[in-house]
């Protein structure tokens, strides 16, 4: 920008052009067009390595090279990602890249060059979380705080303290919702990276009430007590808190302390009333984030979310179809009722409660 202005000046002095520099528009490339440059770049991007692989198949056994040609891979996507705005270029660096990290995983995973799964888990969550702050690319940084979220999760799993894991995500997912707006030019990173570990956290509790743990993907026998469970509820229920007394804090009306204690007395007893039904926290966490920032897809997210686990509950097996019918009707009836005394008693919009603010 800073040449064109020069080259403006240089030619308003020869009297070329008059008036004021103006900035050029950006136009704005159609849909169906950006589909068919992604579909372009990405059938470009896989006859190339298509062809890679045929000619260099020998690199996939050595992890030297594995991890040499992958971070050239990435380095590459890098330097024209930040250089060249370009949807097509744009959709083929960031097959380019994943090409990289498939070949840097494949060496620490499949080749044997760390003798530790841990160690090779904790390399690909710091490359991950890395691209995810350093790539300048929004899609790229979704994709990386996903891998880097699937990273940390083996890692727990590895540490025997996978209870964590939900807990973790939600808190990291809450901190970057609740503060992607602090920083404005951060604000579309923040939010790429909040996307990427939501996306991990919805599936990971979605398979854990379905009773397919992670123990279970790595072919391994859980033998979890069931206290972990009450312990993942807590954690969840403690970050359920933290969300609904940071918004609380923030909420530009006053509210008096009935209706505070009410709020958070409401969010425990939701909580402590879904610990049978698990994911019902989360889905609502998700809900909430979504409403606190005006944010559609995080609201339709957590939507999904909340209708899945909940019908997944009434078909858990290990329970009655009454006791379960139950348990939901328990849990419509305490929300209805809440809703009638927070109206009541605790409505901050209440005549006369905001007036002095």
């Amino acid at each position: 920008m800073k040449t064109q202005q020069i080259l403006w000046q240089q030619l308003e002095q020869n009297n070329l052009v008059s008036g004021e520099y103006q900035k050029p528009e950006l136009l704005n490339t159609p849909w169906f067009v950006k589909i068919l440059l992604a579909l372009s770049g990405w059938f470009t991007s896989l006859l190339i390595f298509v062809f890679c692989l045929l000619i260099l198949y020998d690199i996939v056994e050595s992890s030297i090279l594995c991890i040499t040609i992958g971070s050239g891979f990435i380095l590459l996507a890098y330097s024209l990602l930040k250089k060249i705005p370009n949807e097509f270029i744009e959709h083929l660096m960031l097959a380019t890249s994943l090409a990289g990290q498939a070949l840097i995983a494949w060496a620490l995973f499949a080749n044997d060059w760390l003798s530790s799964p841990l160690m090779s888990c904790l390399i690909i969550f710091i490359l991950q979380s890395g691209l995810a702050i350093v790539m300048p690319h929004y899609v790229h940084r979704v994709c990386s705080a996903l891998f880097a979220s699937i990273a940390l999760v083996m890692s727990f799993h590895l540490l025997n303290i996978s209870l964590l894991s939900n807990a973790t995500l939600l808190f990291l997912a809450t901190l970057l919702v609740l503060n992607e707006w602090r920083f404005p030019k951060l604000q579309p990173s923040l939010e790429a990276i909040s996307y990427g570990i939501i996306l991990v956290i919805i599936p990971l509790q979605a398979s854990t009430s379905l009773g397919y743990e992670i123990s279970y993907w790595l072919s391994e026998h859980n033998n979890s007590p069931i206290i972990n469970h009450y312990l993942d509820q807590v954690l969840l229920m403690t970050i359920m808190l933290y969300l609904v007394v940071t918004l609380i804090k923030r909420s530009h009306f006053v509210f008096p302390m009935i209706s505070r204690i009410s709020l958070i007395g409401a969010t425990m007893g939701f909580c402590l009333l879904s610990i049978k039904a698990p994911g019902i926290t989360i889905g609502l966490a998700i809900l909430v984030l979504g409403f606190s920032n005006s944010n559609r897809i995080l609201q339709g997210l957590g939507i999904c979310s909340l209708l899945y686990y909940i019908s997944s509950y009434y078909y858990f097996l290990e329970l009655t179809l009454l006791q379960k019918a139950a348990s939901l009707f328990v849990v419509g009836l305490f929300l209805l009722l809440l809703r009638v005394l927070l109206l009541k008693f605790a409505n901050p919009l209440q005549s006369g409660v905001n007036d002095e603010a």
